[in-house]
C-alpha cells in the first residue's frame, strides 16, 4: 500500500476517534443534564406538594369563613326582625299614648265644665 493511502486511513481513524471522543463528551453532558432535570423535577414535585397543602388549607379556612358568614347573616336577619317588631310595638304604644292624652284632655275639659256649671 502506498503511504498516501496509509496516511488517509490514519486521518480517517483520527477523525473517528475524535468523533467518538466528542460523542462520549456529549453523552457525559447529556447524563449531567438528565441528572439536573431529575433534581429539578423532584424539587418541583416537592414545591407542588407544598402548594397543594397550602391550597387545601386555604380552602378549609374559606369553608370555615363561609360558615361564620352564614351564621352572622342569620344573626343580622334575626336582629332585623327583632328591630322591626320593636318598631311596631313602639308605634302601637305611641298611638295608645296619643289616645290616652286626648282622653285626658277631654276629661279635664269635662271637669272644668262641671266646675263652671256649679
Amino acid at each position: 500500500m502506498s503511504e498516501q493511502l496509509l496516511h488517509q486511513i490514519l486521518q480517517k481513524l483520527d477523525q473517528i476517534e475524535t468523533n467518538v471522543q466528542t460523542m462520549n463528551s456529549d453523552m457525559q453532558t447529556m447524563k449531567k443534564d438528565v441528572v439536573s432535570l431529575k433534581e429539578t423535577q423532584e424539587l418541583m414535585q416537592t414545591q407542588l406538594g407544598e402548594t397543594n397543602a397550602i391550597v387545601r388549607a386555604i380552602r378549609d379556612r374559606q369553608d370555615e369563613t363561609d360558615a361564620k358568614l352564614d351564621a352572622l347573616s342569620m344573626d343580622v336577619h334575626k336582629l332585623h326582625g327583632g328591630l322591626s317588631s320593636l318598631k311596631e310595638g313602639q308605634e302601637r304604644h305611641e298611638k295608645i299614648l296619643e289616645k290616652l292624652s286626648i282622653r285626658s284632655l277631654e276629661h279635664e275639659a269635662d271637669i272644668r265644665e262641671i266646675k263652671l256649671a256649679k
